[in-house]
């Protein structure tokens, strides 16, 4: 895929050094592009039918159990979008999540938190965060930049 004649090269990758004195620890984070692995493991929950007087049926979008279902869907898809992006890293290995195992994607906090200090884990939340695109600064930057280009074109 090319956009204006520039060549995508791959999906974006932030590079998240740790350094603990003379070592440098490299954590890459790469952003996700698929989720079908997700959705196969994970099916969206789907609400319940409500039955109305007259037979009209409607979904039931406030039922507690399906909200429940909903928030447990959202926290394993967050859990297993970071658990992907850090994949990037080599030698990355896990003693408790197992990919193919959905109950121990969470296990990667308590992972994290044994041998990285807060400050160091926030350091790499936010480094899976900015390879999805998701950092309002630089989206803010790019903007203004691509808005410069439009003006300096305009004067030509």
């Amino acid at each position: 895929m090319k956009i204006q004649g520039v060549e995508l090269d791959g999906p974006a990758v932030e590079i998240i050094p740790i350094l603990r004195g003379e070592k440098e620890i490299i954590i890459k984070a790469r952003a996700v592009l698929n989720y079908d692995a997700f959705h196969d493991m994970y099916p969206k929950p789907t609400p319940p039918e409500k039955m109305f007087p007259g037979g009209r049926k409607e979904l039931n979008v406030e039922d507690p159990k399906f909200l429940k279902a909903i928030d447990d869907y959202s926290t394993a898809k967050y859990a297993w979008q970071i658990l992907k992006s850090l994949e990037a890293t080599e030698g990355l290995e896990w003693d408790t999540v197992d990919m193919g195992k959905p109950d121990t994607w969470q296990n990667y906090e308590k992972e994290l938190s044994i041998w990285l200090s807060e400050a160091e884990i926030m350091r790499i939340m936010i480094g899976v965060s900015n390879a999805q695109g998701l950092n309002n600064d630089k989206i803010e930057e790019a903007r203004k930049r691509f808005l410069a280009s439009q003006v300096a074109e305009s004067g030509k």
